[in-house]
């Protein structure tokens, strides 16, 4: 007897759901998409339509309540993350929620511990731990064979524009932050999954804000002491003058480096320096690549017992370190966490 797919609802019909969730859930057999939720009711509908989507629905609540989904991928603003996961791991629903896990730590918590309760999956959406080239990072980092890494520095930097994000983006209350809790978040935590997640001991920020009309920053810098003494640099924008985009990740060990963005990896043998960088296939989307393995990844999880590579209780720490980044900033002083 054939096995039934397991039947997904997804809830938010915005752009991550409509270009990076939709298409690849479509391509899948083990999995069956049976309904999608939006509080725009004629978007919702479009790309129900769009997509093939049976049900549609402004009720989340009346999504989850049945037995018609197993499990729910949430795409909303940030402060939706938090009741809508609690609301979910509540009805017994496995759930993938996107970034960032919430607007604080305080949130964060809640779901971790709801997660912990219900017994069922909350994997968070930090799609860029599923990247081939970051994949390849994480196994010279397993095997150590970079050696002690002292410091690392990291970072998105955006060219100014004039295009126009959702409003919510640039609402603290809706969003939480600005550039640091929506590109930032992905950067941080791919800095310090590289690094086994350590504690961060502490944090000493800055921040910009070019719109006072505006409550959000646009530019942050942050400087991490860990507790292995190794320092972290963050530094993230959407507002610079600058060329072009420039997202980065370098890491920096007693035995070698490595960088994402090109991807290098460096090892010194004998007394010289090594370039040992494995090759990648050029004609393979990152992007896209990356959220069909994020899926493969949730499937497994709830089918196969695996356990979430990006875990409730990272997604806590890493929300304690936003916090603190945020509090040193407006404070103009250094926080300590630990």
């Amino acid at each position: 007897m054939a096995k039934r797919p397991l039947r997904l609802g997804v809830i938010g019909a915005g752009s991550v759901a409509q270009v990076s969730h939709l298409p690849v859930l479509k391509k899948r057999r083990d999995l069956e998409v049976v309904a999608i939720c939006d509080d725009d009711g004629e978007r919702a509908r479009l790309v129900a339509q769009h997509f093939g989507i049976p049900r549609v629905t402004a009720d989340y609540e009346s999504l989850l309540r049945g037995d018609e989904v197993d499990a729910v991928i949430i795409a909303t603003p940030n402060h939706l993350h938090a009741p809508m996961t609690l609301a979910a791991l509540g009805y017994g629903k496995h759930v993938l929620c996107e970034k960032p896990p919430a607007r604080n730590a305080a949130e964060a918590e809640q779901m971790a511990e709801a997660a912990k309760r219900a017994g069922t999956v909350l994997l968070y959406a930090m799609n860029f731990r599923f990247r081939t080239d970051v994949q390849m990072l994480r196994g010279y980092m397993e095997r150590r064979e970079l050696g002690t890494i002292f410091y690392a520095k990291t970072g998105w930097l955006l060219r100014r524009t004039e295009t126009r994000r959702s409003p919510w983006y640039r609402n603290k209350r809706s969003a939480g932050g600005g550039v640091l809790i929506d590109m930032g978040v992905q950067m941080l935590d791919l800095a310090l999954w590289f690094l086994g997640y350590p504690k961060v001991v502490s944090a000493t920020a800055t921040k910009y804000v070019s719109d006072p009309r505006e409550d959000v920053e646009d530019t942050v810098a942050a400087f991490l002491i860990l507790e292995s003494g190794a320092s972290l640099t963050l530094e993230v924008s959407w507002a610079l003058l600058l060329e072009k985009n420039f997202p980065y990740l370098n890491l920096f060990g007693t035995h070698g480096a490595a960088h994402l963005k090109p991807f290098r990896v460096l090892k010194e043998l004998s007394g010289n320096l090594l370039d040992v960088t494995p090759s990648i296939d050029p004609s393979k989307s990152m992007h896209k690549q990356s959220y069909e393995a994020e899926l493969d990844h949730f499937v497994r999880c709830i089918t196969q017992g695996e356990r979430p590579l990006t875990t409730p209780e990272e997604g806590v720490e890493l929300m304690r370190v936003i916090d603190a980044i945020y509090q040193s900033a407006e404070t103009r002083r250094e926080v300590r966490l630990h």
